[in-house]
């Protein structure tokens, strides 16, 4: 498979906090206020990512056109579709990790083991919360508009509710595509930490 650019990659994150460098001096309130405003943008998947134009053979492999669909959010912190997912449990499982680039999917799976474990959750093959993935796109060096990073289609689900929640995301590094790949691990743990929490305080 030819490797996807990952467009989106690049606006994962501030470029500040991509590379780590000192905030400016002087900032401009309007600008700041319209950053703000893009990054918390809701917006249907279909009509603003950009990978529907330029990266339309990453799409369709993993997720169906229904979950696409219902997909929002920008391409700053990914595209989401929550069913009604809950789980206040601590074991979970693996179910499926596709790599459509058959180029990282051990280490994948070794990051993402490694970020439950550090979540405190336990990895057994038939606990109800399943965690699906599918590596859709891989840019393996930097560009001048790319960073080294992955780009996942991924979704959680609780078996015995029958809910799921879905997202489809980027994750770059400067550092190279082995740390993109345990961010990337890390934030879709944080999906679930942050579901697993909202639950215990509804409580």
């Amino acid at each position: 498979m030819q490797t996807a650019k990952l467009v989106s990659i690049i606006a994962l994150l501030f470029p500040m906090a991509i590379h780590g460098a000192d905030p400016p001096k002087k900032v401009d309130p309007r600008a700041y206020l319209v950053e703000l405003s893009r990054l918390g943008a809701r917006k249907p998947f279909l009509t603003d990512s950009p990978d529907v134009y330029l990266e339309r053979e990453s799409l369709d492999h993993f997720f169906t056109e229904a979950i696409y669909r219902r997909l929002e959010g920008n391409a700053y912190f990914g595209y989401r579709y929550d069913e009604g997912f809950v789980f206040d449990g601590a074991q979970v499982q693996i179910e499926i990790l596709k790599d459509l680039t058959a180029r990282c999917s051990a280490a994948y799976r070794l990051a993402l083991e490694m970020a439950l474990i550090a979540g405190g959750y336990q990895i057994k093959p038939n606990a109800p919360c399943q965690i699906g993935v599918c590596i859709v796109g891989i840019e393996e060096r930097e560009t001048a508009n790319t960073l080294p990073g992955v780009m996942v289609e991924s979704y959680l689900r609780n078996a015995l509710l029958k809910k799921s929640f879905f997202i489809r995301y980027g994750a770059g590094s400067p550092r190279g595509l082995a740390p993109a790949i345990r961010l990337s691990a890390e934030m879709l743990v944080s999906e679930l930490e942050a579901r697993r929490h909202e639950r215990a305080r509804a409580r």
